[in-house]
């Protein structure tokens, strides 16, 4: 059920550093999946704190998050189904000063996230931002896709949650957290909330999220699909 050979190089919770800088929020819902990849990516990382989320799920995607728990210092909680309401029960009991909110089906390298923690250890401004977009697939129609969506992120500073936003978690409980009557575009409404204060950057650390939408509804007709989102919004 679970990758035992790589969950079993982590170190146990006792062993662990009491030291959180960063909790790193993983909602899911029917994500069974991509469950042993992310815990056996995020357990490692320092300095972090590792809660998953999940909303109700029908695929066995709860049993597996507890057989990885008792493999790895990982966190599990339920909440009641829609990302937004999720992802706040998680940043309720989350320890760290910095909350990452990361998809089910993006990974966050190694790299990438020492990438943040050295930026957010340095830079003292820095309020919440989010990474680099990347489409984990070799075709050549997600370049593409990339360069828009590094377009819009830097010249608009209008990142998604598949880009893994993160926050001060002091920033995201003063401007109370996501809006749970959003069904969708929530990750949108957020950052133009957080807009409103100083320290939003892009970061150059790229995260990786899954084409697996893209190849199942069609490039062409997720794209429009998601500007068409994009417009109504």
């Amino acid at each position: 059920m679970y990758d035992t050979a790589a969950l079993s190089k982590v170190q146990s919770p006792a062993s662990q550093p009491q030291q959180v800088l960063v909790s790193i929020i993983i909602p899911t819902f029917n994500e069974v999946a991509n469950i042993r990849r992310q815990a056996a990516a995020l357990a490692p990382l320092p300095e972090a704190e590792v809660i998953f989320v999940d909303g109700g799920s029908s695929d066995g995607t709860p049993q597996e998050l507890r057989a990885c728990c008792a493999h790895a210092p990982l966190r599990f909680i339920h909440a009641r189904q829609r990302r937004s309401s999720q992802m706040n029960a998680a940043a309720r009991i989350a320890k760290g000063e910095w909350l990452i909110f990361l998809h089910a089906d993006t990974s966050l390298p190694c790299a990438s996230f020492q990438h943040f923690l050295q930026y957010a250890k340095s830079r003292r401004e820095l309020n919440a931002g989010a990474f680099t977009f990347r489409v984990a697939h070799e075709r050549a129609a997600y370049r593409y896709l990339e360069f828009y969506v590094g377009l819009r992120s830097r010249l608009l500073k209008l990142p998604y949650g598949d880009q893994a936003l993160f926050v001060r978690r002091r920033l995201f409980e003063e401007i109370g957290g996501y809006r749970e009557d959003y069904p969708l575009m929530e990750d949108v409404e957020l950052v133009r909330r957080l807009h409103q204060h100083k320290g939003f950057e892009i970061l150059p650390a790229p995260v990786y999220t899954s084409a697996r939408r893209f190849e199942s509804e069609g490039y062409l007709k997720r794209t429009c699909g998601n500007l068409y989102l994009q417009m109504l919004y």
